[in-house]
């Protein structure tokens, strides 16, 4: 799969909640892709990044950051995402970002925790349950 470079329509189901974070400057974040924190606690698209941290949220809608008074609003719920290799057995193990696209049950070198795989529906989607509340076991 592949960074996002236009908007997305992701799939929700039950109740999600709105935040906001401030931005890192000159990044995009679009539409239905996952969004994470910088080691400065600034909102960036989910990628495999040193010091990045785990994903907040689903992207409300598509912005750029000219500087660091951008606010990027996010979506935490369960979402269905599309995933490189997730098998039956990964119910309710933690899953990775690949990027702002994509999840996977193994993590790759700095990849940020997206979040808890819910349900399984095949080896390339899953409902992943996205916000800070995941990281409770």
């Amino acid at each position: 799969m592949a960074a996002l470079s236009a908007k997305r329509i992701t799939k929700s189901r039950g109740l999600t909640r709105k935040v906001q974070y401030l931005m890192a400057n000159g990044v995009t974040v679009y539409t239905g892709g996952m969004v994470c924190l910088n080691s400065s606690g600034l909102a960036i698209p989910a990628a495999a990044a040193a010091d990045n941290r785990a994903v907040v949220g689903i992207c409300v809608a598509s912005v750029t950051s000219a500087d660091a008074t951008t606010w990027c609003e996010v979506l935490e719920g369960e979402f269905l995402m599309d995933a490189q290799t997730l098998a039956q057995d990964d119910c309710f193990k933690i899953v990775y970002a690949d990027d702002d696209a994509t999840v996977d049950d193994a993590q790759a070198t700095n990849a940020p925790v997206a979040g808890r795989l819910i349900e399984f529906v095949s080896a390339s989607s899953g409902w992943v349950r996205i916000g800070p509340q995941i990281l409770v076991a």
